[in-house]
């Protein structure tokens, strides 16, 4: 597959700030979507990401892939939705890909329940068990919904 541009602060804020449009699963099955998908996995791989929202490489699509710790390997999520939140804790040195050689550090939840739709379309429900799958969700979750750190740690 091929290695993507990474969208940095700077120099392209419009996209990042850019809500994402929600996929159909017709939409997810398409080949464009699954090159996006794969795509975006390598490029997060290439630079040791945890994360990679699709706003990050210049496409409008509520998706992102993140690490899974449990089965350490990089996953999409679709259409993401925190319907649940517990137990605040202050996330430090956070990084962003977007955001290259800077650290943050931000507020987020230590336990979140996530849902939304995996690769294939079908439904998936996630209940975080570690402060880092949280935190790794929470942040892309952010970017989908147009919020990116800016350098001073707030949200822009």
């Amino acid at each position: 597959m091929s290695i993507l541009n990474i969208l940095t602060v700077g120099n392209d804020i419009g996209t990042l700030a850019d809500k994402a449009t929600d996929l159909t699963k017709a939409d997810i099955l398409s080949s464009k979507i699954q090159t996006l998908i794969e795509d975006m996995k390598d490029t997060c791989h290439s630079v040791g990401g945890l994360g990679l929202a699709a706003c990050q490489v210049g496409a409008p699509a509520n998706l992102c892939v993140y690490f899974d710790l449990t089965s350490s390997r990089l996953e999409a999520l679709i259409n993401p939705v925190i319907i649940k939140k517990k137990d605040k804790f202050h996330s430090k040195g956070e990084g962003c890909l977007s955001l290259p050689d800077r650290r943050f550090n931000v507020k987020r939840y230590k336990k979140i329940w996530i849902t939304g739709l995996d690769e294939h379309g079908e439904e998936v429900e996630i209940i975080t068990r570690s402060k880092q799958l949280a935190k790794i969700l929470q942040h892309e979750v952010d970017h989908l919904n147009g919020i990116t750190l800016d350098t001073k740690g707030k949200e822009i």
